[in-house]
């Protein structure tokens, strides 16, 4: 027998939350592994919880990923939970996904990811050495959170 479909809305006890959040989370790391297995693929996943604890996966090397997302400038697939209701709703059809145009908005420099403990080494920081741009406030990653304005969190372990 199947499961019954839930209604996907904020779980209002707390430690239900917290429980789902650590199921949930562990089964999109699971996926995320799968994917990068079955399709050769690099993946880098970044989540913050609702106490700002910060949980990632990388299927390679977090810090190269995130370098490569940094440095890529041509029109991407990008969704977020608006465009899943939208196509869930029947909106619109679950076709092409929105296709940023053009560059992206600027990237965080090496001396941004530097302090938010995202690796680049000494060296790497001094072929990029200069001022920020006026303005420079970082991208978003998926849903609001954004890298050079969030509090910095250094971690020594890697998974």
């Amino acid at each position: 027998m199947g499961r019954k479909k839930i209604q996907i809305s904020r779980i209002l006890d707390q430690r239900n939350r917290q429980v789902t959040f650590t199921k949930r989370k562990f089964g999109l790391m699971k996926k995320a592994y799968e994917l990068s297995v079955l399709c050769d693929c690099e993946i880098a996943l970044i989540i913050f919880n609702s106490t700002n604890r910060l949980f990632q996966y990388a299927s390679t090397d977090m810090d190269k990923v995130l370098l490569k997302y940094t440095e890529y400038s041509e029109p991407h697939e990008s969704r977020t939970n608006s465009d899943i209701l939208e196509v869930a709703a029947g909106g619109r059809p679950p076709g092409p996904p929105r296709c940023p145009q053009g560059p992206r908005s600027s990237s965080p420099s090496p001396q941004t990811l530097k302090r938010k403990g995202l690796g680049l080494e000494s060296h790497e920081l001094e072929l990029e050495e200069g001022p920020e741009p006026p303005g420079d406030k970082g991208r978003r990653l998926g849903e609001g959170v954004d890298l050079a304005l969030a509090r910095p969190r250094f971690y020594v372990s890697r998974w």
